[in-house]
């Protein structure tokens, strides 16, 4: 298995983090109480351990994402809105050739190779909101430790 060059996580040969998300996105589609409840944190958790070609704007719209759902100060609901109103106000998601700011983390404690089932484990709804929920967790204690305040190196 090789390390993934972005996030660090153990990637088996003929597979990669990108294939391992869309698992998750078919797992939340598969169990709609998993989509409602976590999908928002699934697609920040991964694109902020995979940011290559995205803006500031963007990872620093998926960091609060995460910090506003864990703290409950936001809704799925708010985060559409927001993401509606950058859309219409023409904010750029996607930068060609964008790379992380300088000491973004390439390894991190939890990776999308640990929020998906499990081998050996039944999917179900419960179990995907834990993992993904302590990958969010994970992901935020990481950033808090590196980068203070929250938008430090996402200028």
């Amino acid at each position: 298995m090789a390390p993934c060059p972005d996030c660090g996580a153990p990637i088996a040969d003929n597979a990669s983090c990108r294939s391992l998300f869309d698992e998750l996105l078919a797992h939340e589609y598969a169990f709609p109480a998993a989509f409602g409840a976590v999908h928002h944190l699934t697609v920040a958790a991964y694109y902020l351990q995979h940011p290559r070609g995205f803006s500031r704007a963007a990872m620093r719209g998926w960091r609060a994402i995460i910090t506003e759902s864990l703290d409950g100060t936001a809704t799925p609901a708010d985060f559409l809105r927001r993401a509606r109103a950058q859309s219409d106000a023409n904010v750029r998601i996607r930068e060609r050739n964008a790379e992380p700011p300088e000491g973004w983390p390439r390894t991190w404690p939890m990776t999308v190779a640990d929020a998906v089932v499990p081998l050996g484990e039944e999917p179900n709804a419960d179990g995907h909101i834990r993992r993904v929920t302590q990958w969010a967790k994970a992901i935020r204690e990481t950033l808090d430790a590196r980068l203070l305040p929250a938008d430090a190196q996402l200028e």
